[in-house]
């Protein structure tokens, strides 16, 4: 392009209503934590004062990975597969949840009282690269049998604004909605950039906190550059108002936004518990069977 969309913004704000107008974006550190080798990314992990009720979000990648069965409790494991992945992944749990998510699906799985799941790639050759999602939710659903949900891709509402194609994977934005359950209202949403292209970004203020974290590409968010590959910041937490965003072409975005609970929270070894004795409650709960065990995956040959 001959005059290209600037990276570095000037930074503009138009407060919502009973925003705190002290208030600015503020740069989250993101690591790469290196769980395993087949299973690599990059994310927001540890940081719940500020990413309330979001225990971790990362970018993920995976090629030929099986995330082989361990255990959840207390939070909802969301997973969503980026539309271009090319491999499907069957996820199951000891409570009888067995789901295969395609590509441009999310898979939702409220553990409650703890259950230990598994994800096996339809194709081990293959690369899947998508979102997690650990949303905290700590003695709420202590004796709820474990259940999880898939919102297929089609389900999702996609819409176009200039330059920018935009995907509700779930939750709520503006008037559109893709409701997963009655009530819920975390939500997940996608920008892809086709060219350069500058527009503001408008944050709600309706009690949800917000994070934005680039999964490709660069951009520029309230005056912070945006780099996937290193060399800038790779996410931000984002107060209610309007702030001025710009992409680059093949750039996306996610934005991810959910209820703050505003309680203590120990979260550790895949369990999100309120205090220390929770935790080993949940943890004895494991070690004596109580979340299942997972039978191997017949071979259909």
């Amino acid at each position: 392009m001959v005059n290209p969309t600037p990276l570095h913004p000037r930074q503009t704000k138009r407060p919502a209503a009973h925003a705190d107008v002290s208030t600015i974006p503020r740069v989250l550190s993101v690591s790469r934590p290196g769980r395993c080798a087949a299973a690599a990314g990059a994310g927001i992990f540890d940081q719940v004062d500020e990413t309330d009720p979001f225990l971790s979000i990362d970018i993920f990648r995976r090629h030929g990975a099986c995330i082989p069965a361990h255990p959840h409790a207390g939070c909802v494991v969301a997973t969503y597969l980026f539309p271009e992945a090319t491999t499907a992944l069957r996820c199951r749990h000891a409570h009888g949840g067995d789901d295969v998510l395609h590509p441009g699906d999310l898979l939702w799985l409220d553990t409650n009282c703890g259950t230990v799941h598994e994800e096996v790639p339809d194709d081990a050759r293959a690369t899947v690269r998508g979102v997690r999602m650990i949303v905290n939710r700590a003695g709420r659903h202590a004796h709820g049998a474990p259940a999880q949900s898939v919102v297929r891709t089609e389900a999702m509402r996609r819409w176009r604004e200039g330059d920018v194609d935009l995907t509700l994977i779930c939750g709520q934005w503006d008037e559109r909605e893709v409701a997963r359950t009655e009530g819920e209202r975390t939500t997940l949403l996608q920008l892809d950039w086709h060219d350069d292209a500058l527009r503001t970004l408008t944050i709600p203020c309706d009690g949800r906190r917000w994070l934005a974290l680039i999964a490709q590409g660069e951009a520029a968010l309230a005056g912070h550059a945006l780099r996937a590959e290193g060399g800038g910041a790779e996410a931000v937490w984002l107060p209610p108002g309007e702030w001025q965003l710009a992409g680059r072409t093949g750039a996306r975005l996610v934005v991810a936004g959910g209820d703050p609970l505003g309680e203590p929270v120990v979260y550790r070894g895949n369990f999100a518990a309120r205090d220390e004795s929770d935790l080993v409650a949940l943890t004895r709960r494991y070690q004596q069977g109580a979340m299942g065990t997972l039978p191997p995956v017949e071979d259909p040959h």
